[in-house]
């Protein structure tokens, strides 16, 4: 998971010019947001599939804007494969005279 973002950055193809006209000067409106990164890494990360509701309770607990606006998910991911690690514990006896 490289990056997260839940909010609302800025005018794009899902919020128009027009809506946010007059709260331009509200950074609570437009420019507002919250890294989410741990909270996407710990729903999707090492995982072959991932699906992420919005509205999520645990996005929703931020609370990087005022409430009641539509909210965004951006989000920035590399997949690769992986393999299963072996790992090895090796146990000694010692004896302490």
């Amino acid at each position: 998971m490289k990056e997260a973002i839940y909010g609302r950055r800025h005018v794009g193809k899902c919020i128009e010019p027009e809506e946010v006209a007059k709260f331009s000067d509200d950074p609570t409106f437009l420019g507002c947001s919250a890294n989410v990164v741990s909270l996407l890494d710990a729903k999707c990360s090492g995982k072959k599939q991932c699906e992420v509701h919005i509205p999520d309770a645990d996005l929703e607990q931020t609370k990087p804007c005022l409430k009641g606006l539509k909210m965004f998910l951006e989000v920035s991911y590399t997949c690769f494969e992986g393999k299963p690690a072996l790992f090895v514990i090796s146990q000694s006896q010692h004896k302490f005279e």
